[in-house]
């Protein structure tokens, strides 16, 4: 994980949210399935963020598997709260307000992919490796 930066509004509230968000399997996969299904409704509107949000998706999601584990937690946690607080309709700015709705969302992905950038790399060289040196 990269040196911290400043935390975006409304960031730190739902990190804590979502630290008990991890431990309920059941909730992680419901928004999980949220995000990619509100992900692909509103691609247009995220734009490069959307690439992003993808990766962050699937590292948590392989993660919650158990298909991935050489993760530090910290990671996890961030990924999943740049999930949780793009599923989320309590943001700092409301998804419903025209062109900055998603303003927020994107600042928040940016700055856990940013934050994230060495991890995410690993986990993207491990899911190209072939399933038998996973």
């Amino acid at each position: 994980m990269k040196e911290e930066e400043k935390e975006p509004n409304g960031f730190s509230k739902a990190k804590q949210q979502t630290e008990e968000l991890l431990e309920n399997g059941e909730k992680l996969s419901k928004l999980i399935d949220e995000a990619k299904e509100k992900a692909e409704e509103k691609k247009g509107k995220l734009k490069s963020a959307w690439s992003d949000l993808q990766a962050l998706l699937r590292q948590v999601l392989a993660w919650w598997k158990k298909e991935y584990q050489e993760v530090p937690w910290k990671t996890i946690l961030y990924a999943a709260t740049a999930v949780f607080y793009f599923v989320t309709p309590l943001d700092f700015i409301p998804d419903f307000i025209p062109l900055s709705g998603f303003l927020d969302d994107i600042t928040v992905i940016a700055f856990v992919t940013n934050s994230l950038k060495t991890d995410i790399e690993k986990f993207k060289e491990w899911e190209s490796l072939p399933e038998d040196e996973k």
